[in-house]
């Protein structure tokens, strides 16, 4: 794995930790990362 994509991966983790309350928008930013990570694989 490219430290680009385990440094996405921390800073997705933050944001889910941090704005925990912000369900549509951590729901979001997962969705669009798991069909980019899914395009590039």
């Amino acid at each position: 794995m490219s430290p680009i994509l385990s440094e996405i991966l921390l800073l997705g983790f933050m944001i889910n930790s941090t704005f925990w309350r912000r369900t549509h928008l951590v729901q979001s930013f997962s969705v669009v990362f798991l069909y980019w990570f899914y395009y590039i694989s």
